[in-house]
């Protein structure tokens, strides 16, 4: 039997749509394969061309040291305006007696056993001395060393002593006139204060060390006597230090250095010195 052209054109019309929709969609993928072959065109969002990326030049040479050298220049003249104000102060050789261990010991002289040398400040431009007991000892006459100008040694007189505190006032020998560091005036000292002692521990003469006020007022026993409001700093003070100022920011004595704890012989950061404000009395001529 002979087909039926129409029913042949029916059975083909199917198969042929279906792979027409499979020619038209590989042609539009092949279109979208080439437009991203395609250079990318500048975003609208971006200034055409683009600004470059600003590469950081760091801090301007010259740019934020003010301060710091203003702060180091400051610091500069507050150690030149006291160092010539300190001496040392040597006394005739006697045995010291050897602290406890671990305990709060007072400075001792140190150099020459024949003849140890402290530290003293000088408080009053006629040739008064403010040291430690240990500095002197018992002398009533020893030997002060002034380094301003060309150096040069003294005899000096023991004029004054206060046990309660552990000062000792000494006189110069001589009508000259010596350069005197500034009392501080104000019981004015908090924790946290910048503080510098200077003296000359170990014999090294002139040495300025720096640090805080760790506390304002300790109470301290050194050998059975008893302080109650030492001035505590992590500025190091040895031996030597005894009697050397110890100084605020402004250039003023505040203190005097006279005790530290070094358990085993090793540096703690502990330090003691007698407020300048028990020095009133002895400065004022009314102890012995």
């Amino acid at each position: 039997m002979k087909p039926n052209r129409d029913q042949t054109v029916r059975n083909l019309f199917w198969p042929g749509l279906f792979v027409l929709a499979l020619l038209v969609s590989a042609f539009a993928s092949n279109m979208s394969v080439f437009r991203n072959s395609l250079p990318l065109q500048p975003s609208a969002i971006l200034p055409n061309p683009a600004p470059p990326i600003q590469m950081s030049a760091g801090v301007a040479a010259g740019a934020g040291t003010a301060a710091p050298q203003g702060i180091q220049e400051g610091m500069g003249r507050v150690i030149a305006q006291v160092m010539p104000a300190v001496v040392s102060v040597a006394r005739p050789g006697q045995a010291q007696d050897a602290p406890p261990p671990g305990a709060v010991a007072y400075l001792n002289p140190a150099g020459n056993p024949a003849s140890p040398a402290g530290s003293g400040v000088i408080v009053d431009e006629r040739g008064y001395v403010l040291t430690t007991f240990q500095s002197v000892g018992k002398a009533s006459v020893v030997k002060v060393t002034v380094y301003s100008g060309a150096q040069k040694e003294y005899l000096s007189d023991v004029v004054g002593v206060d046990p309660a505190c552990d000062l000792v006032l000494l006189k110069i020998r001589s009508n000259a006139t010596f350069p005197a560091a500034p009392i501080a005036t104000a019981d004015l000292v908090n924790v946290g204060d910048i503080v510098f002692a200077i003296g000359n521990p170990f014999g090294f003469n002139g040495t300025v060390t720096m640090g805080i006020i760790s506390s304002a007022s300790r109470k301290v026993s050194i050998q059975g006597i008893r302080y109650p409001d030492l001035l505590q700093t992590d500025a190091a003070i040895n031996d030597g230090n005894d009697g050397g100022p110890l100084i605020n920011i402004k250039g003023e004595v505040i203190g005097i250095n006279m005790a530290t704890l070094m358990p085993d012989h090793k540096y703690s950061g502990i330090g003691f010195a007698v407020p300048i404000q028990s020095a009133a009395e002895l400065l004022a001529g009314n102890t012995r």
